[in-house]
C-alpha cells in the first residue's frame, strides 16, 4: 500500500454547490503546494469532518483533474454526526483533513459491457465510472433508484453521456426487479452496485449465479452477518516480537492501541480499508466486505478493526 494513502493532509474547500435534494458537492483544493494524488473511478477519501468523525466519501469529479477533488455528501438527519457537520459547519474557504484516495471498488479495464445499479447517494462512486466508460466507448447501462428525480444527483449529466442507457426507478418504495434484470449473464459483463442495504442485498441475491469476479459492491456500512462466537487468540507483532492476547470482547485494533501502537482507522466496520494490515503468518477469519474471496484465501492482509483469527496465533506486520 503506498505510504501516502494514510497521510492526513489539509484540503481547502474551494466551492460548495447543491446537486440534488439534501445533497451538496464539495470541491476540494490542496491546502499546500503539492498536487493531489491521482485517482481512478471507484476511489474514496477519508474526511475528518468538523464534528469529529472520520467518514468515507467517494470521489465523483474528474480523475484527470489533479488540482481538485470532488465529493458529494447527503444530509442524513439521523446520522452519527458526519453529514450534519459537513452540511452545517463547512463553508467555502474552510480546511478539512483528508487522507487517501484508496480504491476497493475499481472499474474493470477488460469488461466489454458494464451494468451499473445505484441507489440514492450510491451514485457517487458510479458516476466517474460511467464517465470513464463513455469516454472509452464501452457499452454501459445504469439503473438509477431514487425517491424522485430531484433526489437523483448527476441524473441529467449522466443522461447526456454517450454509449449507454439510463433506466430511472423514481419512487418512495423500491421498484427495481433485480432478479429479472440480472437473470441472464452476458459474457464479458461486469455489475457494479452501490446504495442502501436493501438494494445491495437484492442485487447480491440476484447474482448468485454470476461469476464472483464479475459482481462488485461498494458498501457505506457493514451488512448484517452471522459470525461464530468470538474467542481469544494471540497476535505476534513482527517488528518487536511481542505477543499479545486478543480477548473475545476486544478487537485486534483495540488491543494494539492499548499497547501504544498507532494503527489508522476510520469506519471500524470493515468497509473502508483504512486499517488494512499485512499478515505474515496464521489464518484470519475475515469479517470485512472489501477483500475478494481470493484475497481472503491468500491471507496476505486483513482489516484489524473487525476480522479475527481462525488459527491460535496471527503474525502481523506491526
Amino acid at each position: 500500500m503506498p505510504p501516502d494513502e494514510k497521510e492526513v493532509r489539509l484540503a481547502r474547500v474551494a466551492a460548495i454547490r447543491p446537486v440534488a435534494t439534501d445533497i451538496l458537492c464539495y470541491d476540494l483544493a490542496p491546502g499546500d503546494r503539492r498536487p493531489f494524488a491521482p485517482w481512478e473511478p471507484g476511489a474514496h477519501l477519508d474526511v475528518h469532518t468538523p464534528g469529529g468523525p472520520v467518514r468515507q466519501y467517494s470521489l465523483c469529479g474528474d480523475p484527470r483533474e489533479p488540482t481538485r477533488y470532488t465529493i458529494a455528501v447527503k444530509h442524513e438527519p439521523e446520522s452519527r454526526g458526519g453529514s450534519r457537520s459537513m452540511h452545517g459547519s463547512v463553508e467555502v474557504g474552510a480546511a478539512l483533513g483528508i487522507s487517501g484516495p484508496r480504491n476497493h471498488f475499481p472499474l474493470s479495464k477488460s469488461a466489454r459491457r458494464l451494468v451499473f445499479i445505484a441507489g440514492g447517494i450510491g451514485i457517487t462512486p458510479i458516476y466517474p465510472m460511467i464517465q470513464a466508460a463513455a469516454a472509452e466507448g464501452r457499452e454501459w447501462s445504469l439503473a438509477y433508484c431514487a425517491r424522485s428525480e430531484a433526489h437523483a444527483a448527476f441524473y441529467r449529466d449522466i443522461r447526456g453521456l454517450p454509449g449507454g442507457r439510463v433506466m430511472a426507478y423514481f419512487s418512495e418504495k423500491p421498484t427495481l426487479d433485480a432478479g429479472a434484470m440480472l437473470y441472464e449473464v452476458p459474457e464479458g459483463t461486469h455489475v457494479y452496485c452501490c446504495g442502501p442495504q436493501g438494494l445491495m442485498k437484492a442485487v447480491a441475491d440476484a447474482t448468485t449465479h454470476w461469476p464472483g469476479t464479475c459482481v462488485h459492491f461498494e458498501y457505506f456500512s457493514a451488512p448484517a452477518a452471522s459470525w461464530p462466537p468470538n474467542r481469544a487468540f494471540e497476535i505476534e507483532l513482527s517488528r518487536s516480537g511481542e505477543v499479545l492476547t486478543v480477548p473475545a470482547d476486544k478487537t485486534i485494533l483495540q488491543v494494539v492501541r492499548e499497547h501504544g501502537i498507532d494503527v489508522h482507522s476510520a469506519c471500524e466496520e470493515g468497509v473502508c480499508g483504512t486499517c488494512e494490515t499485512r499478515m505474515l503468518g496464521g489464518q484470519a477469519e475475515h469479517r470485512d466486505v472489501l477483500l475478494s474471496p481470493r484475497e481472503k484465501e491468500l491471507n496476505c492482509t486483513m482489516m484489524v478493526c473487525v476480522s479475527r483469527a481462525k488459527s491460535p496465533r496471527l503474525v502481523l506486520d506491526l
